[in-house]
């Protein structure tokens, strides 16, 4: 099989390109013919997708985090190339939904070996994303944690608590399944997968390959009620919110006081109005 491994080496600490001799070894093993590239750039993800197809490549694997995969995918979407995941970023949300491993080279053999089937993925305003993408509070906490020098889990916690408290719930209008809602919320959060990473299960019944999506709406708890919530999302029992709202669907478009939004994680100006959709089993991913 002819295989391209893409590494971010700012991943995992700057760990990530260490992993090169362990690929080079499975490759030996499996018979594999090797590519490597490195990400150095905005747009390398996708660029070095379509040269995989291109060039006739028949598996793609991203050893880095969400971001990484995202932009990878971006490039694959709709082909036959199948997408083998090493997560190591600092949430890792989609590769914990799927229930791989998040040892490095436990997951890297199961890239070479495992099977592929497809997956969902979604849009907002035609910007791709795999598992979840939100407007509202994570967003600005998503835009906060990019422009900060810290990473890893304790630094987006740190985030989270510095400006949760003041956070103001922002006016939403949901048009969904022929329906018009209002919300002031504290967030909006479209889920294709549970979990924003590191454990937080936003949406315990999201599943990537059933063709739908929830939408999660999240209106301000008090100071109490907020520090359960916050438990419960860590504990997979959040449906038992009274805060947490749900919207099954494929397409929607919401509008917004604000302007920014992420995609699996990752910032992004996206502006007021935000068009939704989901498109079924468009990306094939090595998950078995």
């Amino acid at each position: 099989m002819k295989v391209m491994v893409v590494i971010n080496p700012r991943s995992g600490k700057k760990r990530a390109e260490s992993l090169r001799g362990v690929a080079e070894q499975l490759g030996r093993e499996g018979g594999h013919t090797l590519e490597f590239r490195i990400i150095s750039a905005p747009g390398d993800g996708r660029r070095f997708a379509e040269e995989a197809i291109a060039s006739g490549v028949e598996r793609i694997i991203s050893i880095g985090g969400d971001g990484t995969l995202n932009a990878v995918a971006s490039g694959m979407v709709g082909s036959a190339l199948q997408l083998g995941i090493v997560p190591m970023g600092s949430g890792n949300g989609y590769a914990r939904s799927l229930k791989l491993s998040r040892e490095p080279a436990r997951a890297l053999r199961m890239a070479f070996s495992g099977k592929a089937r497809q997956f969902d993925v979604c849009y907002l305003n035609e910007h791709l994303f795999l598992g979840t993408a939100g407007i509202g509070f994570d967003a600005r906490v998503a835009h906060a944690f990019d422009q900060s020098k810290g990473r890893g889990m304790w630094n987006y916690m740190r985030l989270i608590v510095k400006h949760i408290l003041g956070a103001k719930p922002m006016h939403t209008v949901i048009n969904a399944n022929t329906r018009t809602r209002e919300d002031d919320v504290l967030m909006l959060v479209f889920c294709n997968t549970r979990e924003f990473g590191n454990g937080a299960v936003i949406s315990p019944g999201s599943l990537p390959d059933d063709g739908l999506a929830e939408l999660r709406i999240v209106t301000k708890p008090p100071l109490l009620p907020m520090l359960a919530a916050f438990i419960r999302m860590y504990n997979g029992r959040i449906d038992g919110s009274p805060y947490v709202t749900n919207i099954i669907t494929d397409q929607a478009t919401v509008q917004q006081d604000g302007t920014l939004a992420h995609l699996d994680g990752e910032p992004v100006e996206i502006g007021k109005e935000v068009r939704f959709r989901l498109d079924a089993k468009k990306l094939w991913v090595v998950a078995s």
